[in-house]
């Protein structure tokens, strides 16, 4: 797996399932995919798990990170199954009586770990399509975008000003 790939699989979701304007639903597209949500106190530095046993998979989610950290929690999740990382052996999975069971912790986001990365990038790409985003970019009719654009599509998209400012960067918005 590459990260380039982990991107087009994030891209092809978000197109499959159709979105035609932000924000990306990600518990539909969980929900699309068989997995289930589900909210609760995980403790400290986990904002997500992938649990899978067997056929079953679903996703554990920090109940009180923000929504938007929510949202990108469980797009990362879903980028771990999609990209069936829960198969690789690795030290970000324990298993334990059958239960695979992947956290998202901070090291999620240190860029040391490429399941991670990958991960991460995917759920950048599901949560901020680029056609989307671009559709928006035109839309706004500016020369270069300003902190104040960053600021309204980030919300419009439902995530973090940070993960916008990256996903602008990536694509050379920025």
């Amino acid at each position: 797996m590459s990260v380039r790939t982990a991107r087009y699989h994030g891209e092809a979701l978000a197109e499959s399932c159709g979105f035609t304007k932000p924000p990306v639903d990600v518990e539909r597209v969980a929900k699309q995919l068989r997995l289930k949500i589900a909210y609760a106190d995980l403790g400290p530095d986990v904002s997500g798990l992938l649990i899978s046993k067997g056929d079953t998979t679903a996703i554990a989610i920090q109940a009180s990170d923000v929504p938007n950290r929510q949202r990108f929690t469980i797009a990362h999740e879903i980028g771990h199954f999609y990209l069936r990382h829960q198969f690789e052996p690795g030290e970000h999975v324990h298993v334990d009586h059958g239960h695979a069971i992947t956290p998202r912790n901070s090291r999620s986001s240190t860029g040391v770990d490429l399941k991670e990365i990958e991960a991460n990038q995917f759920a950048a790409c599901l949560l901020m399509p680029s056609k989307l985003l671009l559709a928006r970019i035109k839309a706004l009719q500016a020369r270069s975008l300003r902190d104040s654009h960053v600021t309204l599509l980030a919300s419009e998209f439902e995530v973090s000003e940070q993960a916008m400012t990256i996903r602008l960067s990536t694509l050379g918005y920025l």
